[in-house]
């Protein structure tokens, strides 16, 4: 492990007691701390995008599909930020299904050729591919330049019922960590009283920490291994720049991570950093700078999208935090 050396060779064992300690705090704190606030910020866009896309609706104007679009952008970006810790039930409920399935773009010209104008769009019933955020964007078609007067009638009702299930489909997830679901507890209660007994889902003190820090380390892993990668191959293979929505969501992405790993606020409660720090301070604030160094490269290449050394520098720090956590800090927490 490139990393091994910096915990020290008893670091994992004469700190256990004050690790178990940190990882019951991680456990209660984390959910009102980091998750339900993001899922509240959530819910905050989204109420906006429905007002947005229904004044499109009623008054197709170049402003309002201005409006709409950039009311999209700042939702999805939100969900993107909360990816960071898409655990439980945003999966296990098929939330995520119902927000950021690829579009089926043929099907949705499909759908909209074959709906009668007084139908309404039961989207709820629809496939995956037809529905979410991606088929949004199809619709709002900001890559084809497309204005208010290409919008047919059809096409602004289909927007707005998209819009109006994504928005019940957030705060369903944000009910479920809240209160519970089908006469379950809030998920918030079972993460935080994660080892309790009658707890069937966190078992241990342990369990609940290693989803938490495992969730961290997997969104570490998409952004090293498959996005930046694939924008740093698509800029040199086609002499493309990236585009600046590609890359606000990446930076929403790496916001995500760091609000988990470093928390909100100290009347809200502590991210994983607190719990890395017991471990290893200097590993921790290794974390914490890989973390800003990465946001601050992703937004020199936002600046200036032409100019790609940046985000060779946000993949090195990527990939930094991404090791340390994986190789150094998960191996604690597991049971």
């Amino acid at each position: 492990m490139l990393f091994a050396s910096m915990l020290g060779a008893g670091a994992g064992y004469a700190l256990e007691p004050d690790l178990e300690v940190a990882m019951k705090q991680l456990n209660e704190q984390f959910s009102t701390s980091v998750i339900i606030p993001g899922y509240e910020a959530l819910g905050g866009q989204m109420e906006r995008l429905v007002l947005a896309t229904q004044s499109f609706e009623a008054e197709p104007t170049e402003a309002n599909l201005a409006a709409v679009r950039t009311a999209w952008l700042a939702a999805v970006s939100s969900w993107t930020s909360t990816n960071t810790v898409a655990f439980g039930p945003v999966h296990s409920l098929g939330y995520s299904t119902a927000l950021e399935f690829p579009a089926d773009e043929a099907g949705i010209d499909t759908l909209l050729a074959t709906t009668a104008e007084t139908e309404a769009f039961d989207v709820e019933s629809l496939l995956p591919s037809l529905q979410g955020f991606e088929a949004m964007a199809y619709l709002l078609g900001t890559a084809n330049n497309k204005t208010a007067a290409d919008f047919s009638n059809q096409e602004r009702r289909y927007l707005s019922a998209l819009v109006v299930r994504a928005d019940g489909v957030t705060t369903d997830l944000l009910t479920v960590w809240q209160t519970g679901w089908n006469s379950n507890p809030a998920y918030g209660t079972l993460l935080s009283t994660a080892g309790s007994p009658g707890n069937h889902l966190y078992l241990s003190v342990e369990s609940g920490s290693e989803e938490i820090i495992r969730s961290i380390v997997n969104s570490l892993e998409v952004i090293s291994a498959e996005e930046l990668p694939d924008i740093l191959e698509a800029s040199e293979l086609l002499a493309e720049s990236p585009d600046t929505t590609t890359l606000q969501l990446l930076s929403s992405g790496i916001q995500g991570i760091q609000s988990a790993y470093v928390g909100t606020t100290a009347e809200l409660g502590m991210g994983v950093s607190g719990l890395v720090a017991i471990a290893n301070p200097t590993i921790d604030q290794q974390i914490q700078s890989s973390l800003v160094t990465a946001l601050n490269s992703i937004d020199q290449a936002i600046s200036d999208p032409t100019n790609t050394v940046p985000l060779f520098q946000a993949q090195r720090s990527v990939d930094i935090a991404f090791e340390l956590l994986q190789t150094e800090i998960l191996p604690l927490v597991q049971n």
